[in-house]
């Protein structure tokens, strides 16, 4: 909320829509805070400023936030898949080594009865 002070220490009533009471006055409308400004009112809204550099941080935060677990997710399903593939890749390599294993038994099995 950003603090007007009026010209006239003094001035207590209504200009703009803001209530004044001793020469201050007190507003959120960033469309009357520039208003004030041209009209030669002093504004304070540091503390406005403030809020908004917070509000800036605790977004870009949670944005870093949010890519980092959406990081690590990919990964995790990445590896998961890399695993998924190294399981049927290992399972084939075995039936590859079984049939051949069957096709030595088969032609030993031939060269046998041949004797």
């Amino acid at each position: 909320m950003a603090k007007i002070k009026a010209p006239n220490k003094d001035y207590t009533g209504l200009s703009a829509g803001v209530s004044f009471v001793k020469g201050e006055g007190k507003t959120d409308d960033k469309w009357l805070i520039e208003w004030f400004k041209n009209k030669g009112y002093k504004v304070d809204d540091s503390a406005e400023r403030e809020a908004e550099q917070k509000a800036k941080e605790e977004a870009e935060r949670l944005a870093k936030e949010q890519a980092e677990k959406e990081a690590k997710e990919k990964e995790e399903q990445s590896n998961e898949q890399g695993q998924t593939e190294q399981s049927d890749s290992e399972g084939h390599e075995a039936t590859e080594k079984q049939e051949s294993k069957g096709k030595k038994t088969s032609k030993q099995s031939k060269k046998q009865a041949k004797k």
